[in-house]
């Protein structure tokens, strides 16, 4: 008796030790975000879109009471993008380099770890499926299926003692591979490290508003936006010339607070030249649709979406008939 007593002590025992060891998927979201935002560390990766392969450098870390982000291209032309706090620094070319006040970096990968835990779950199955070894550390892995068809699915690799993340795989609901953030070498740096005190103190273009550099016109309302994947609202709404071009057009943001979809909007003129009926290019998870429809209106639609979505947006955005019988 006393030998099963002892036994059942020992098998609770383990089995609080494993859960405790293990936390669920929720929580390694929260210590995703976590760990990316307290701690100072280096990570080189490769972005993989289709054929092509772009190895990175990320450096993050604090300095003077200020969170610095930097990404930077390591081969092919150079691009840089320098963050601190929300202040963002794009420099895509040697010759154009601009600072964005309330920003954020650009691509999926930011976007995840921005993107707040609790709209992760609301829109997405969120299951952790395991250990794997990634850029040299153990990484817990979770996958983030979507609870529709319309978005795409993602497995996240984190740290396991962090939840930094370390490797992000964006997949189509066929489970086929579209886009990836792949780590190679990671490694912590200590607090005021030199090269987060170097980045830090790069002298960067005066940061402007989004509104000081990109002029628009309140929304005409004329369009009434219809299909929308699950989440998605429209976060901001204008009129206003394209660049290098004289054309209006009507211009939607929607995001369901992960991903963000820009929606262009124009009629054909009479005297224009005849545009192809339907346009789609495809750079990993970025999709650009345009198609012209028979009502004479031309749609643009760009997102991180699969191509079904975007072309359903397209077709489903009317005419507003109350604004027109004004």
């Amino acid at each position: 008796m006393i030998h099963r007593i002892a036994l059942a002590f020992f098998l609770i025992g383990s089995f609080v030790s494993k859960a405790s060891a293990d936390p669920s998927a929720e929580a390694l979201l929260f210590q995703m975000q976590r760990g990316y935002h307290h701690n100072n560390f280096e990570l080189a990766l490769v972005h993989i879109l289709q054929n092509n392969i772009e190895p990175l450098r990320l450096t993050h870390g604090w300095y003077a009471n200020n969170e610095i982000t930097h990404l930077l291209s390591l081969s092919g032309r150079p691009v840089e993008y320098l963050a601190k706090n929300k202040q963002v620094t794009f420099a895509e070319s040697a010759e154009l380099s601009y600072t964005l006040q309330n920003s954020r970096l650009p691509g999926l990968w930011f976007s995840v770890l921005n993107c707040t835990p609790e709209t992760l779950l609301e829109h997405y199955e969120v299951v952790s499926t395991g250990k794997n070894r990634i850029a040299g550390q153990v990484a817990q892995l979770v996958r983030l299926s979507a609870k529709d068809e319309s978005k795409y699915n993602f497995i996240l690799w984190l740290e396991q003692k962090t939840g930094i993340l370390l490797r992000l795989d964006i997949n189509d609901a066929q489970g086929n591979l579209v886009e990836q953030y792949l780590g190679v070498d990671f490694r912590f740096l200590p607090e005021n490290a030199s090269n987060i005190k170097a980045i830090a103190s790069t002298k960067v273009p005066l940061a402007e508003r989004n509104q000081d550099i990109y002029r628009a016109d309140p929304d005409s309302h004329l369009w009434k936006l219809g299909w929308l994947p699950a989440g998605f609202v429209p976060l901001s709404a204008d009129q206003h010339k394209l660049i290098g071009s004289e054309e209006l057009v009507d211009y939607f943001l929607l995001s369901d607070g992960l991903v963000d979809v820009s929606v262009y909007i124009s009629r054909l003129s009479a005297k224009g030249a005849v545009r192809e009926k339907e346009q789609f290019a495809m750079s990993g998870a970025t999709s650009v649709l345009s198609l012209s429809r028979d009502d004479g209106v031309t749609l643009t639609v760009v997102g991180e979406l699969p191509a079904a979505s975007l072309h359903r947006i397209a077709e489903t955005i009317q005419v507003n008939q109350q604004e027109n019988s004004r």
